[in-house]
């Protein structure tokens, strides 16, 4: 399985240079398509969408998650986004086991 991310343009560098499948979106258009690109893209095991990105489609992700279990949707901190938790980075080498 691997990873594909909808991420908003501030955030996408970061998951190019880890060789993740990246989709940059700005507008709620956009969010929808790359959703549809990632749901129906072989071998795709998780959707990591930033923030930003997830705030176009939370319905559509409220959707897939109660009919399909995978991919499994998994939003992440945009870049520069205000929190406590852990940043984008840290949770993609969690997820991808690198650093445990």
């Amino acid at each position: 399985m691997t990873f594909f991310c909808i991420a908003d343009k501030e955030s996408s560098l970061g998951f190019k240079l880890a060789g993740v499948e990246t989709r940059e979106v700005a507008t709620r258009p956009e969010a929808i398509e790359a959703l549809r690109i990632a749901r129906l893209t072989n071998g795709v095991g998780i959707i990591l969408i930033t923030e930003k990105a997830a705030s176009f489609v939370r319905d559509e992700i409220q959707q897939h998650i109660s009919q399909e279990p995978i991919p499994l949707v998994l939003e992440v901190p945009s870049r520069g986004a205000a929190g406590h938790g852990k940043s984008a980075a840290e949770l993609l080498k969690q997820l991808a086991g690198i650093g445990m």
